[in-house]
């Protein structure tokens, strides 16, 4: 699982792949607000995580995490 932080004002798109919707969902674990992208399978935070532990931690969740069909 990939990550990367991105500023606020990009919050529309994946940073690594630049995907928009519909390969992106805009989701929050734990407080953190962050999109995953389901083209590249990578999480765009819009701020640096509190710890390590927290990153960890939403990265473990979204490794299980089944997308719905949005067809």
């Amino acid at each position: 699982m990939r990550s990367v932080v991105l500023d606020e004002e990009k919050a529309n798109l994946c940073g690594i792949c630049g995907a928009k919707e519909p390969f992106i969902e805009y989701k929050e674990i734990e407080g953190v607000h962050f999109i995953w992208c389901n083209k590249c399978n990578t999480i765009t935070f819009f701020k640096q995580p509190q710890s390590l532990e927290k990153k960890q931690l939403i990265e473990n969740e979204i490794n299980f995490y089944k997308p719905t069909d949005k067809k």
